[in-house]
């Protein structure tokens, strides 16, 4: 073999290979940026279908003064006098924005039925009574599960309101005093299924265990 011909097939070898290379990288940023911009479609996909579920559903939120035991059995007793006093006072209501304008319309009533159970129980705790859109995590309410993100609300707080909370959706109405058995009715579901899209019903109906699979066709890595 002569030496220019040796020489030639060592740079065309060493051509091939810089190619190769070349290809390799320029997969490996497309296979990145392909990655990349999946999560930021499956992130865009979520907040949409938490923030479709947040416009149809009303929340009601009491806030213990700490994780006390006293404290937290407090919480449950205000709780149901404020659940017993909506049922009672708020009634049937068809949509979200409505059951919002009727808790607003009782908000001072609301409050001071829990402030009343409060001090019936012998506290002096202040109690707070307000509606308004705030960042909730994930929570799983019998076995429904909603999405963390901005939820309007009634949220109640007692004391330094520094303890757990109990929470229920108002609307379709999701709320159950016996919290032993929580499990939301094919009832419920259905109510809650008129209210939401396919995409934001399922959403609810999985379990978190279940969300890190698969989610609208797309798979959790």
């Amino acid at each position: 073999m002569k030496f220019w011909e040796f020489k030639n097939k060592r740079i065309f070898l060493a051509a091939v290979l810089i190619g190769l290379a070349g290809t390799l990288f320029l997969a490996g940023i497309r296979i990145m940026t392909l990655r990349r911009e999946n999560e930021e479609l499956k992130t865009r996909l979520e907040q949409e279908i938490q923030q479709g579920i947040a416009g149809e559903i009303f929340r009601l939120h009491v806030i213990a003064n700490s994780d006390t035991q006293k404290d937290q059995e407090l919480k449950l007793e205000v709780k149901n006098q404020v659940v017993d006093f909506l049922e009672e006072t708020v009634g049937e209501t068809h949509s979200a924005e409505e059951t919002k304008e009727a808790v607003l319309t009782h908000l001072a009533q609301i409050e001071e039925e829990a402030r009343d159970t409060v001090e019936e129980k012998g506290y002096d705790y202040p109690v707070q009574a307000v509606v308004e859109k705030t960042y909730f995590p994930e929570k799983t309410y019998g076995d429904c599960t909603f999405p963390a993100g901005e939820y309007e609300a009634l949220i109640i707080r007692i004391g330094d309101a520094k303890g757990k909370n109990w929470w229920c959706v108002l609307y379709p109405s999701l709320c159950f005093l016996d919290d032993t058995y929580a499990v939301v009715t094919e009832e419920k579901k259905e109510e809650l299924q008129k209210v939401l899209t396919r995409e934001e019903f399922l959403e609810v109906m999985q379990s978190p265990q279940e969300k890190k699979k698969v989610r609208i066709g797309f798979r959790w890595f």
